[in-house]
């Protein structure tokens, strides 16, 4: 393999000791705990903490938009999905990688979270996200599509795929050394 070049979870040879060498996932342990155990409705005050989770950033979030994340946790719907991702991409302080994050969230067997690392470990390459919405929402569809696959191939749990494939990126066998491109 080239020196410097970034490699996707094909190029690895020893996935499954790599797989059990990873870390703990630690990111901000606490509120991940209590999100995760959330079995409760969301509210505001959650939507608020998954953001905080991300990016430390405030979203305007409408309560018609939390009624229908509360429908979408109670049961998986593709149209309700739709219009909830439409939704938070239309909100102030979403983009992709934040709207997925609550997706995530919200149902992580149907939704998981795509950024630079998960996203390099997949493809073997960096992110470019798209600048119109409906784009975004092709390369997010896609992206789940691709990362069941992988999940499937490695037996990977697809519910717990952003976090594996985040510390597998960040691994120093893998993409430690190459920097983030935003």
């Amino acid at each position: 393999m080239e020196k410097g070049k970034i490699k996707s979870i094909k190029d690895l040879d020893n996935i499954k000791k790599l797989l059990l060498d990873l870390p703990e996932f630690k990111y901000q342990k606490e509120l991940t705990e209590k999100l995760d155990a959330k079995k409760d409705d969301f509210t505001y005050e959650t939507m608020l903490e998954i953001v905080l989770w991300k990016t430390n950033r405030f979203p305007e979030i409408n309560n018609d938009l939390i009624v229908k994340i509360n429908e979408l946790r109670k049961g998986y719907d593709e149209g309700l999905s739709d219009y909830i991702l439409i939704k938070l991409l239309d909100s102030k302080g979403f983009d992709l990688p934040m709207a997925s994050t609550f997706l995530r969230f919200i149902n992580p067997d149907y939704f998981q979270i795509i950024d630079q690392r998960v996203y390099r470990t997949i493809y073997g390459e960096n992110l470019k996200m798209p600048f119109s919405k409906p784009k975004k929402i092709e390369l997010y569809k896609k992206y789940l599509v691709d990362l069941k696959k992988i999940c499937a191939n490695y037996e990977i749990p697809f519910s717990k795929s952003d976090r594996i494939l985040y510390l597998l990126d960040k691994h120093p066998e893998v993409n430690k050394e190459q920097k983030i491109k935003y």
